[in-house]
């Protein structure tokens, strides 16, 4: 990597994950989300990872505005990072008070939550959790990779991993054989968090269903499970506000219920295309969207 690369990613890491962050938790909820509002537009931050976000939203979607685009991508990455801090030091009250749900969050209660690597998703388990519903959900531990390329991202990761566990205990189950813990909880009180975006290992059976106009490949593993179990399930979202205010909604739909994989994996593409399509800057994954419709082995997904 050029020197001015290094300084400038670096920089960038510096303003996102400590300055930017640190700022909001001495001020106003409101009053923070007007400063994400403003830093989100410029050009430099975040400029790397957004550029390969929108690279790749731009060979699936249609994007008429490039500018607004990246805008909104980097106001869905910042909002999250300012939610984790402000949740760890004490001022989770604000942030679940900026959350709209569609519905009773109750909805959830005692069922499987399908989501996608999408929104500003960090502070839908403290607001599950306030409301008494067990939130379990798998994390990927700090990857001390990180330390030596970009140490800033490294101290976010396990200052995240903290949180998760922290709020949870141990319904936040580290990846690598998370999926037979996660499978053995679905019959316990609480809601067990599964998304399916992510392509499936090679070798691995797999469901396929299209997704903007393109066949993608699902996991079939926990899509089985719940059939066989006939257990219900939730389509969750965090989207931001439309208003731009930057405060958040929670989407709940369902319970459903279903005994056959098939119509699970129709439907949870479907409910992914909808989101995509219209929405496309929250998806968090975009920079391996070859990967995941090609259905290749490692998705470096986050957190959902």
């Amino acid at each position: 990597m050029k020197t001015p690369d290094w300084l400038s990613r670096h920089l960038s890491d510096l303003f996102a994950y400590v300055l930017i962050p640190g700022i909001a938790l001495f001020l106003p909820a409101t009053w923070s989300l007007a400063i994400l509002r403003r830093v989100s537009r410029w050009r430099w931050l975040m400029s790397a990872a957004a550029r390969a976000a929108y690279d790749g939203a731009s060979e699936f979607t249609n994007i008429a505005d490039e500018v607004a685009w990246i805008v909104r991508w980097k106001q869905v990455e910042l909002l999250d990072i300012r939610d984790l801090y402000m949740l760890m030091l004490g001022r989770s009250a604000a942030v679940v008070g900026e959350i709209e749900c569609n519905v009773a969050v109750e909805t959830a209660k005692d069922h499987v939550m399908i989501g996608m690597h999408w929104g500003p998703s960090v502070s839908i388990l403290c607001l599950l959790e306030r409301a008494g519903l067990k939130p379990a959900i798998p994390y990927r531990p700090p990857d001390k990779a990180l330390l030596r390329v970009r140490p800033l991202l490294f101290v976010f990761s396990v200052v995240m991993s903290r949180y998760l566990i922290g709020t949870l205990g141990d319904r936040a189950v580290p990846v690598g054989g998370a999926g037979k813990v996660l499978r053995g909880m679905l019959d316990q009180p609480g809601c067990v968090f599964v998304v399916m975006d992510a392509p499936p290992m090679q070798g691995r059976p797999v469901l396929n269903a299209p997704v903007l106009g393109v066949n993608a490949s699902f996991d079939a593993g926990f899509p089985a499970t719940l059939a066989k179990r006939g257990k219900e399930y939730v389509f969750y979202a965090m989207n931001l506000h439309p208003d731009g205010t930057l405060r958040k909604q929670l989407e709940l739909k369902g319970p459903f219920n279903t005994e056959d994989a098939q119509i699970f994996i129709d439907e949870y593409a479907a409910f992914l295309d909808s989101h995509l399509s219209s929405d496309s800057p929250h998806w968090r994954i975009w920079h391996v969207a070859r990967q995941f419709w090609s259905g290749s082995q490692d998705s470096g997904n986050k957190l959902a």
